[in-house]
């Protein structure tokens, strides 16, 4: 006698949230010499959510500038070549506007970090509420790409495009 058994929607999402972070992993390992990390920062935080701008930094923002997914801000030495992350100038009101109305806040409160390269300097600032991302910090190209799922695409089981 055969036994059937049904996954259940809650059950695919874990799967195909398993899934992907397990490949995430796999490619961290793989190329772990140029992933830098974030680590968190309650004065980053405070930061974004006054509105106080670093003139060391070139900041960009993820999503729709007027619910962006995540704020970002990078030392001025680096490149950020992404289509997906749009530079702008923040003046103070702005930043603080932009950081008040992060997507899916409603879900997750919003944190800051520090950036760091594979050495553990810092090299930007991130605020968000998006829990899983990475940091590619190539060197010797002077480049910073940061990497996670679209937060869109949460409620849309076997979706993870790491479009982001």
């Amino acid at each position: 006698m055969s036994t059937i058994t049904v996954i259940g929607l809650h059950n695919r999402r874990w799967l195909s949230g398993t899934i992907v972070l397990a490949a995430l992993l796999l490619m961290l390992t793989a190329c772990g010499s140029h992933y830098g990390n974030f680590s968190l920062s309650g004065e980053v935080t405070h930061a974004f959510e006054t509105g106080t701008v670093q003139p060391d930094l070139d900041y960009y923002y993820a999503g729709r500038d007027t619910m962006p997914y995540a704020i970002m801000g990078i030392d001025r030495r680096y490149q950020v070549p992404s289509r997906y992350w749009i530079p702008f100038d923040p003046q103070p009101e702005q930043l603080k506007k932009m950081s008040g109305n992060i997507y899916g806040k409603d879900r997750y409160d919003p944190y800051g970090a520090h950036i760091r390269d594979t050495e553990g300097k810092i090299i930007g600032i991130w605020y968000s509420n998006v829990r899983f991302k990475s940091v590619s910090v190539d060197q010797q190209n002077m480049t910073v790409e940061v990497l996670f799922p679209n937060p869109e695409n949460d409620d849309r089981p076997g979706i993870a495009a790491y479009d982001l």
